[in-house]
């Protein structure tokens, strides 16, 4: 049987959402609706996937402060007999350091991310490398953003908390999905390109990869595409309200397309659909280091749709459903809009054309 636990490594935090009904202004009073969420990488995959059954062990960058406390009062009620010692106060908590805060602004479609971490000193990697001795074998592990691997505080690439995972399950039969924030991405993709191979997904939103692979250059989402396929890497980009793109290691010249949802009514805000994607997709793969083409656009539907559901609620993790109401509305979402494989060339044109609208 195959492994069905899942390790997140992620960040933790408390989001203040202001809410405008319109445009902000720069410079003049702006009058907003103000609601305080718990979010943070590692919050929003921890809690989607609790709330759908899954066991999760978190090891979260959250401080032994209120909000630290918050967090952990939010997932508590999740827990299960084989994983609730993972949640004691006791160890939950990196010492020594304050939980980041953040201020999204909330336009529409739009958001604008303003983040605030304390933190001047890696206090992660040491927390990383002792909790993971009380973590048993896992059929999945999802590296988020960890504030903690800045560049500012961290003098040598040893120190990075992301490549520690990394090499911990490389040689494992875990599944490493990683989807990386602003303080990886930062070291730039000279620094990373060693280390993909280490990596069964990556996930990145297009405007992350066009920074990533081709910072200062405005390179055309055709040539990126060609780009990730020669480096033989299984990724999924996220392209905002025109969907997801998945390409394959080993699959050449081949797009596989995960056409939007429309949620035009019930739509909100997009905070943490990213994070849900993800979530969506390892509830399907977890256990499986080596899937099938059918597996991976399978799983893309799934995270699709709880991409989709994210963006009801303001937030990234402020309403999860349950296994029932996310079952449900993936197969009605899904009825009539799988995704599709096709061939490169099929595809350039429209790539060009969705290209041209982000």
């Amino acid at each position: 049987m195959r492994n069905k636990k899942i390790l997140v490594i992620g960040g933790a935090n408390i989001e203040y959402i202001l809410k405008s009904k319109t445009d902000i202004v720069q410079g003049s009073k702006n009058f907003v609706e103000i609601e305080e969420l718990l979010g943070g990488s590692g919050v929003n995959y921890t809690m989607r996937l609790m709330s759908y059954g899954e066991v999760v062990y978190p090891i979260l960058f959250a401080g032994d402060d209120s909000t630290g406390h918050q967090v952990l009062d939010a997932l508590l009620p999740y827990a299960q007999p084989d994983n609730r010692y993972f949640f004691d106060e006791k160890t939950f908590f990196v010492p020594s350091v304050q939980t980041p805060r953040s201020t999204i602004i909330v336009e529409g479609i739009h958001r604008t991310i303003l983040s605030q971490d304390a933190n001047q000193k890696n206090l992660f990697h040491g927390f990383l490398a002792h909790r993971l001795q009380d973590v048993p074998s896992v059929g999945a592990l999802i590296i988020g953003h960890i504030h903690n691997d800045r560049k500012e505080i961290n003098p040598h690439a040893t120190d990075l908390s992301t490549l520690y995972a990394l090499d911990h399950f490389q040689k494992t039969e875990t599944l490493i999905y990683a989807n990386f924030g602003a303080s990886q991405l930062e070291y730039g993709f000279d620094f990373w390109k060693s280390h993909l191979s280490k990596i069964d997904i990556l996930q990145l939103n297009i405007h992350e990869l066009r920074d990533f692979l081709t910072p200062n250059t405005q390179v055309s989402l055709p040539a990126l595409v060609e780009m990730i396929q020669a480096l033989d890497i299984t990724m999924i980009i996220t392209l905002d309200q025109f969907g997801a793109m998945g390409i394959m290691k080993g699959v050449k010249d081949t797009i596989f397309m995960a056409r939007p949802i429309k949620e035009t009514t019930h739509f909100v805000d997009s905070t943490g659909a990213g994070d849900a994607f993800c979530a969506g997709m390892l509830s399907k793969l977890k256990g499986k280091k080596r899937f099938a083409q059918e597996d991976f656009m399978e799983a893309m539907e799934r995270g699709r749709s709880w991409a989709t559901y994210a963006c009801r609620s303001y937030g990234g993790a402020n309403h999860c459903p349950s296994p029932y109401e996310i079952v449900a509305y993936h197969q009605e979402r899904t009825k009539n809009n799988k995704v599709i494989r096709y061939n490169n060339g099929a595809m350039q044109d429209v790539i060009a054309l969705i290209d041209s609208l982000l």
